[in-house]
């Protein structure tokens, strides 16, 4: 059977394990005797060994079983969890990455994990004289009335042993791939039974010939529960019974794809029990996502030249047509959005991670706490925000975090704390990161930025400290005492902040000595359709992103006043310095203050600056589509739109403006 057209589902499937399996890691390292999540964590390695076996990945195969026999002996209380065993399980976690991004990039990662084989092994040799970890006694459960369930040992039975039994499985009528499915279920059968019949053949099976029901005879020395155990776990299954072939009652158990809700009902007096509704559920690529709102934002711009020409058609029926035309697009908007938002955990799963890692290779001990997980972002925004979280948490934990000698000095709390924290303000949303360390030096950051030629020596004085913290943000400035593999080099900041510039958000840090440092992102929803302000300039139709501005005001002239040789207004009792858009990009032509003078007042290099533009014209929404060489090579533009008549104009970067 081509197995190859599974790739893609056991490619996304495998990585929901591993990040299941990095959460529980975790977890465990924290309360190594949290039998529940011992249980999990087996049955996920179980999970991607089964799931790898089938499509012929056997390096994974391999590597996921040797983590699953260790977890094995942990859950009987063999072998203590402890650090060095939590370290194993996150090398062959990384290892088993690997071997997936390689599947993933069609270049099979050449990875040797025969010594991390060999040093899970000597774990699981160790003799069942040593001491094993102290668990309270269960409670013996009934066989069939059970709320968890733990995993059976693996072991296949010979026929004469084992009791037989009737596995009925039904496939959902939605899944995509009922054949794989099916072939699933045979091959996690087989690990724990002996297959005596298979109704239909498992060829038809395979090619997904048949119609969604498949029934099995097997031994087995698994009871009825862990049978059902094992079958509850796999996804794309409408129902299944189990019941042994004497019974003249058997046992159903009915699963609804969502809820997971386990019945038990006797055909023989009631019939089968109702089958709850189902959410249905599909998987989609996230090019399909693309393309959808590319599709959007062109209709969007096609509505907007609708009503431009309307404008010019005395019709009540076609501008009563447009209007409910528009609102199916905004409608439609709002959907595929809905569809592309992501909840933030998947961003967060990793970070736990990243900073125990990071924690022991400094010698340090740091708690994360996240807060605001549900908080949803559109997925390209996800997508980019990685590298950039990583690249502070690795400043908190290496700069930020004290050792715990000095943080015992200090009457501080030995562990340090980082905290991060997700919350959403109408359409954009605020991620802060705080750390409770020995927080930033002011005046130490102005030295190296005057060492480093960044800051004139004549303007040391005149730096606020708020400025000076964003100094970090500059290429090539770092305050770290020594260069190590984590920090020092001057690079992560600043990339962090290009990064967080080119999706129309913003950073800003805010820091108290020997108390710590908290670092807000400021993040839009969405980068593709967004709402702009459109200002003349020259004659010119520019565009500025509404996210970007602070707010707009008509100043009298005579309100104008002059400081260190720059124009500025007072606008809500604040001294706002006046900048020329017109001049700012070159246009020619001389500016010509009228009575009422338009301004745009905007946040440009950390400080509120207020644009003078010839005036405001419309709010409208835009699908900004990304300029490509060269214009992306001039300073000042993030992408373009088109207007109602057809004309394109340019978006301003508001960041990268001066």
């Amino acid at each position: 059977m081509d197995m190859s057209k599974y790739k893609g589902m056991f490619i996304s499937e495998t990585k929901e394990h591993l990040q299941s399996m990095n959460k529980l890691i975790i977890s465990l390292e924290k309360d190594p005797q949290n039998q529940e999540n011992i249980e999990a964590l087996f049955r996920e390695a179980h999970s991607v060994k089964g799931m790898a076996a089938s499509m012929g990945y056997n390096d994974i195969s391999e590597l996921s079983h040797k983590m699953e026999d260790m977890m094995d002996l942990f859950r009987k209380g063999t072998i203590k969890l402890d650090s060095s065993a939590v370290d194993l399980l996150f090398e062959g976690l990384d290892n088993l990455e690997l071997m997936l991004k390689g599947i993933e990039n069609d270049e099979p990662a050449d990875i040797d994990y025969s010594s991390l084989i060999s040093r899970m092994q000597d774990v699981q040799n160790v003799t069942k004289s040593d001491v094993p970890i102290e668990r309270p006694e269960k409670t013996p459960q009934p066989e069939v009335v059970e709320t968890r369930v733990a995993e059976p040992q693996i072991k296949k039975p010979s026929q004469s042993e084992g009791i037989k039994l009737t596995v009925d499985v039904k496939i959902d009528p939605s899944s995509q791939i009922p054949g794989m499915r099916g072939f699933l279920v045979y091959k996690n059968l087989s690990n724990i039974s002996e297959i005596m019949s298979i109704s239909p053949d498992i060829e038809s099976v395979k090619q997904g010939d048949f119609d969604n029901a498949i029934s099995f005879q097997i031994s087995t020395d698994q009871s009825i529960v862990q049978v059902e155990a094992m079958l509850k776990k796999m996804v794309d299954l409408a129902g299944f019974s189990v019941h042994k072939f004497d019974e003249s009652v058997a046992q159903v158990v009915e699963e609804d794809s969502k809820s997971q809700v386990r019945k038990e009902a006797s055909p023989t007096r009631s019939g089968p029990p109702k089958k709850a509704q189902q959410v249905r559920t599909v998987r989609v690529t996230t090019d399909l996502l693309d393309n959808l709102i590319n599709i959007v934002g062109e209709m969007i711009i096609a509505r907007s030249r609708l009503f431009e020409v309307g404008k010019e058609i005395s019709s009540d029926p076609l501008h009563e047509g447009m209007v409910e035309m528009s609102n199916l697009i905004r409608d439609l908007h709002g959907q595929v959005m809905s569809v592309r938002m992501t909840p933030i955990e998947s961003l967060m799963e990793r970070l736990p991670r990243v900073v125990r890692d990071l924690a022991r290779k400094g010698g340090k001990e740091v708690e994360l706490a996240i807060d605001g997980k549900d908080i949803e972002l559109d997925r390209a925004i996800l997508d980019e925000m990685g590298d950039p979280l990583v690249h502070i948490l690795r400043n908190c934990v290496d700069h930020g975090i004290e050792t715990i000698e000095d943080r015992k000095a200090a009457g501080k709390n030995p562990v340090g704390l980082i905290k991060i924290r997700a919350m959403r303000e109408k359409d954009q949303v605020y991620i802060n990161i705080q750390d409770d360390g020995r927080g930033m030096d002011v005046e130490k950051i102005k030295r190296k930025a005057v060492a480093r030629g960044i800051v004139k020596k004549e303007k040391f004085h005149l730096i606020s400290d708020k400025e000076a913290l964003m100094l970090v943000c500059h290429s090539g400035l770092s305050t770290a005492e020594k260069v190590t593999d984590v920090s020092g080099r001057g690079v992560g900041m600043d990339a962090v902040k290009s990064v967080v510039d080119s999706i129309g958000g913003s950073l800003h840090i805010d820091s108290t000595p020997n108390a710590g440092t908290i670092i807000t992102l400021k993040l839009p929803l969405t980068v593709a359709i967004v709402h702009v302000l459109l200002v003349n300039v020259n004659d010119e139709i520019l565009a500025i992103p509404i996210n970007k501005i602070i707010r707009t005001a008509e100043v009298e002239k005579g309100d104008l006043k002059r400081s260190q040789k720059q124009m500025a207004v007072l606008i809500d009792n604040e001294l706002i310095p006046l900048l020329s858009l017109k001049r700012i990009l070159k246009m020619k032509g001389k500016d010509v203050l009228t009575q009422q003078i338009p301004v745009v007042v905007v946040e440009m290099k950390n400080k509120k600056i207020g644009l003078v533009v010839d005036s405001f014209v419309e709010q409208q929404e835009a699908f900004v589509k990304p300029l490509e060489a060269p214009l992306s090579w001039v300073k000042g533009f993030s992408g373009a739109t088109i207007l109602g008549d057809g004309s394109v104009i340019f978006v301003l970067d508001m960041p990268n403006l001066l």
